[in-house]
């Protein structure tokens, strides 16, 4: 895991421009001392994680290729798996060597291939665009992904929907300036209809994107939400800085309920914070208001990533102990498996049962932990 210095900036920061998911007037002054007294709301007791009675089982271990650290792994209908490594984590020099393709057939050896994007070029011949900074996958709409770019010679972070069985490019969206900092590094995102939910690490801040109007705002930027609070711990250990001191990392995760109505933000040090993604996108809210409606859902240990199921129950993999952890809309905290290889594992992506031929119904997960690639089916 690397860590990135930190900004701290002590501002919620209005939209820049007043038709963007303008806030009810408000002057700065006051914004900024409602918001240095509010806090979101908490859960009233935390339930210490249990083992479930059950449990997940790994039913496949598939092999990826090697010599890079693979952080997500997407499968599709077709027996295909998009795999992503982080460019800016790992010094690859082009997209080719972060998002490939993998054969997922149970009945020969999965091979890799690179996933090659291809852009429409004004009615000429499509073109290769190797300028790419890979940072991380989200499903989209007809079998269609998403990729955020976080942007490659100092060019916009921008989203990419593409068809991953041809590599054709079906749309791009530049982040407009309003959505991002000198300090900004997405990490995460999610997409429902028009409207893209962004993790800003670098920048601590959550962006929220309208894709039909081109518009972006700034959440929480440089507030408690948006930040990490304990040091990150992997394996049992404390993860020190270049300085020697406990590195810590600020909002890096989402998870978005299928219908778009909940989001869920986090560090990977926790906690989980729930809000209504309408609170996000209502041009009346006040920043007092968006507060209120900010819970804290559930602290965590150390994790690479989130994800969630059509039944809005979260998954999260722990890599300060090597667990599969659940936490369901009852509140119910759930270790679902236990094994060491764990500390290593990338983002967990949940997918259904029809997709993933779930033995159990619940759905699986795929989990990526060093070269290989855990599938998991869930009791």
């Amino acid at each position: 895991m690397v860590a990135f210095s930190r900004s701290l900036p002590s501002r919620f920061l209005p939209p820049r421009h007043p038709l963007r998911f303008r806030f009810r007037a408000i002057s700065a002054v006051a914004s900024l001392a409602l918001l240095a007294h509010a806090a979101p709301a908490r859960a009233s007791h935390e339930r210490p994680w249990v083992a479930d009675t059950e449990g997940a089982q790994v039913v496949a271990t598939i092999d990826l290729p090697e010599a890079r650290r693979w952080k997500q792994a997407l499968p599709l209908k077709n027996n295909r798996i998009v795999l992503l490594c982080d460019a800016t984590e790992q010094g690859v020099g082009s997209a080719n060597d972060c998002l490939m393709s993998l054969s997922a057939d149970q009945n020969s050896k999965p091979v890799a291939s690179p996933l090659t994007l291809i852009w429409p070029d004004g009615g000429t011949e499509p073109h290769v665009n190797t300028s790419l900074s890979p940072v991380a996958l989200a499903y989209g709409t007809d079998g269609t992904l998403w990729l955020l770019d976080g942007g490659a010679d100092k060019a916009a972070p921008r989203l990419i929907r593409f068809d991953p069985t041809s590599g054709r490019v079906l749309q791009t969206q530049e982040i407009p300036a309003e959505g991002y900092t000198p300090q900004s590094r997405f990490t995460a995102f999610a997409v429902h209809g028009d409207m893209a939910y962004l993790a800003d690490d670098g920048g601590i801040a959550l962006t929220v994107l309208d894709l039909k109007r081109h518009a972006a705002t700034r959440f929480f930027a440089g507030y408690p939400t948006a930040r990490g609070h304990v040091p990150l711990t992997i394996d049992g250990h404390s993860v020190p800085g270049k300085d020697g001191h406990p590195l810590t990392r600020d909002l890096a995760y989402l998870a978005l309920e299928t219908n778009g109505q909940w989001l869920y933000e986090l560090a990977p040090t926790g906690p989980i914070y729930r809000l209504s993604a309408d609170l996000l996108n209502d041009p009346s809210v006040t920043p007092s208001e968006l507060m209120e409606g900010v819970t804290q859902w559930r602290g965590t240990p150390t994790v690479s990533g989130i994800t969630i199921d059509d039944k809005a129950t979260l998954y999260l993999t722990d890599i300060s102990e090597g667990r599969v952890l659940s936490f369901d809309t009852a509140r119910h905290p759930h270790i679902l498996l236990s094994s060491h290889e764990l500390v290593g594992a990338g983002m967990p992506q949940w997918v259904p049962g029809e997709a993933g031929h779930s033995t159990t119904g619940a759905g699986e997960l795929y989990i990526p932990v060093g070269s290989k690639l855990l599938r998991i089916a869930l009791p």
